[in-house]
């Protein structure tokens, strides 16, 4: 009989602490956010992950009631700004951005940091990557550029940055086109961009977002975008795809939160950022900056990550690091 009432009692308490712990989550996640949130870019300000990020910190602190205060942690390429994130209370107090750069980073051996420190919490879209050329150079399409490389195997050159994406995207494109380039490290956008343009490299791989105005105004000229269908507002330009190179890349940006956070709080943040994409003024000015806002929730995100990081490390094993 002893036996019975405490296998009952065990039954009930466990019962009980499990509504317990519930009611506790369910609270916690009634009463989130009541302070101010820390979304901590781990680049300059002014530069094109602060460029996206902080406008939509914006509009999400609409939608939370809370303000969202931007820290820029700059240095390492990402990895102190990442390192201090994942070091942070998993309160969701603490947020930061995640995009393709950290895992180039564990690719190449540069830092000691992981995608896998964090938690996916919701991505709000995505940079198209191009083959760009100068406006009066000798190119008009990936296919001539091709063409070109093909009759001068490894002397046609192509601007990029070793140990970023644009490196990892440059030897994409080279497998893709199926032809010997010279990868040139010619180091950040403005770098690449002034290689180009002086008539040092022949193109360069570079974010839409970075040549759209130069190529508007015809010093540039976009040999292809990597995307699966041409972009909206540049529909004279075709992809990689339908000059035919199998070719697609781009760069995610999305929220992240150190690991530990509770469920509730991250649905409560990526309902915040799907929210956003209501905002006409944060929509008008995504288009304007030539970022593509594209809600993906904690699961998808998390797919989407995964896909690019099997991607980069088999591409990192290739190029030696």
């Amino acid at each position: 009989m002893l036996k019975k009432s405490c296998l009952l009692f065990t039954a009930v308490s466990f019962s009980l602490c499990s509504m317990l712990h519930v009611s506790l989550a369910t609270v916690e996640a009634k009463e989130y956010p009541s302070k101010t949130i820390k979304l901590i870019i781990p680049y300059k300000p002014g530069g094109g992950s602060d460029t996206i990020m902080r406008p939509a910190a914006m509009a999400m602190e609409k939608v939370l009631g809370e303000k969202i205060a931007v820290v820029n942690v700059p240095g390492a390429g990402g990895a102190i700004g990442w390192t201090q994130a994942a070091k942070a209370k998993p309160d969701g107090y603490t947020i930061t951005q995640l995009t393709n750069s950290m895992m180039v980073k564990e690719a190449t051996k540069s830092a000691n940091i992981s995608i896998d420190d964090f938690v996916p919490v919701a991505n709000i879209g995505f940079v198209t990557l191009t083959v760009t050329a100068k406006g009066d150079g000798p190119y008009k399409n990936l296919k001539e550029y091709y063409e070109a490389a093909k009759k001068n195997p490894g002397q046609i050159g192509l601007a990029m940055g070793v140990g970023t994406p644009s490196q990892f995207v440059a030897a994409k494109v080279e497998k893709g086109l199926g032809v010997d380039l010279k990868l040139v490290n010619a180091g950040g956008g403005a770098d690449k961009k002034a290689a180009v343009l002086g008539g040092h490299v022949d193109a360069l791989i570079e974010p839409i977002s970075g040549i759209a105005a130069q190529q508007a105004s015809g010093q540039l000229r976009v040999l292809a975008v990597l995307s699966d269908e041409r972009l909206s507002f540049m529909p004279d330009v075709p992809t990689a795809k339908e000059q035919g190179f199998d070719i697609t890349a781009g760069l995610f940006y999305g929220f992240g939160a150190p690991k530990g956070i509770s469920a509730e709080k991250v649905e409560i943040l990526a309902q915040a950022a799907k929210e956003i994409g209501n905002d006409p003024k944060f929509i008008e000015f995504m288009q304007k900056i030539k970022f593509d806002y594209q809600f993906s929730p904690a699961g998808s995100f998390k797919k989407i990550i995964e896909k690019e990081y099997d991607s980069t490390m088999k591409m990192g094993a290739e190029l030696g690091f």
